[in-house]
């Protein structure tokens, strides 16, 4: 008998109704349980019920997953929407059980064989402070730059390193739920221009750093989509293992003073 682990279960939807506060994403979930918010827990339910780890092996996974706090939420939630989104393109991956030392969330073997480190651009404190202040919040693309440089400097280091200790291309796959993200602002192409084009912000990124995939998501109705005419490949020229280009095609590719190649699929959107 195989054993699952609960999670949203009815203690839990207590505890959210009774602790989670306005702007938590659990507090959402509750006031529309009867529609949207239950298509959103049953979604994430099954995922997690077909993720490929044991219950022992999921059961960080399941605490950030039932956190009332949205950037420990979405990190887990993330997690799973790779997954899923891997699996729906047919591709051949695994994730990697949870260590004491850090490590890349997955191994990629088909199309191509690499690690895959999950990450989230969540809003900034800055934006965040803005809100409850109720004033309005400029659009800017350097910002979120800059945040993107910072976990490619300061937070990713173990999981790349693993990856070249490996000798396999290390890929950074960032879910971008910024304050502007879902917008149609087209930052997969300023992203692009900062990473190959005149400022070539890839050498400043270490080796091990074969690519980065740009994921703009967006939930409507519950379910959970990715957007694939503004999600983006961007493949280092300077990498030690190169991620061979054209993997993952139905998403823009990027690469070599920012040549580019739209989408092969004719999919505006991606449903999970």
């Amino acid at each position: 008998m195989v054993r699952k682990l609960p999670i949203f279960s009815d203690d839990w939807l207590k505890r959210a109704r009774a602790e989670s506060t306005d702007g938590s994403w659990a507090a959402d979930a509750i006031e529309t349980l009867d529609t949207t918010g239950q298509i959103y827990l049953s979604t994430l339910r099954l995922w997690f019920e077909r993720f490929p780890l044991t219950v022992k092996q999921k059961k960080g996974l399941r605490v950030r997953l039932e956190s009332f706090q949205n950037d420990e939420h979405l990190g887990g939630v993330n997690e799973l929407a790779w997954w899923a989104f891997m699996v729906r393109e047919g591709f051949t991956a695994a994730p990697l059980a949870p260590t004491a030392t850090s490590r890349p969330d997955f191994q990629l073997q088909l199309p191509a064989d690499c690690f895959v480190e999950v990450s989230t651009l969540n809003v900034s404190q800055k934006d965040k402070t803005r809100f409850e202040a109720k004033e309005s919040v400029a659009l800017d693309h350097a910002e979120t730059i800059r945040r993107v440089i910072g976990k490619l400097t300061y937070e990713k280091q173990q999981q790349l390193k693993y990856a070249a200790d490996h000798n396999k291309p290390g890929v950074l796959a960032l879910f971008d739920y910024t304050t502007w993200s879902g917008f149609g602002t087209l930052f997969f192409r300023t992203l692009g221009d900062f990473l190959l084009g005149k400022q070539f912000g890839f050498k400043s990124f270490p080796p091990n750093l074969s690519a980065i995939i740009y994921l703009e998501r967006k939930v409507l109705d519950g379910r959970i989509a990715l957007s694939r005419l503004r999600s983006a490949v961007y493949y280092n020229p300077l990498a030690l293992h190169p991620f061979p280009h054209g993997t993952f095609s139905s998403l823009n590719q990027f690469w070599s003073q920012v040549a580019s190649v739209d989408s092969t699929s004719t999919e505006g959107w991606v449903w999970l």
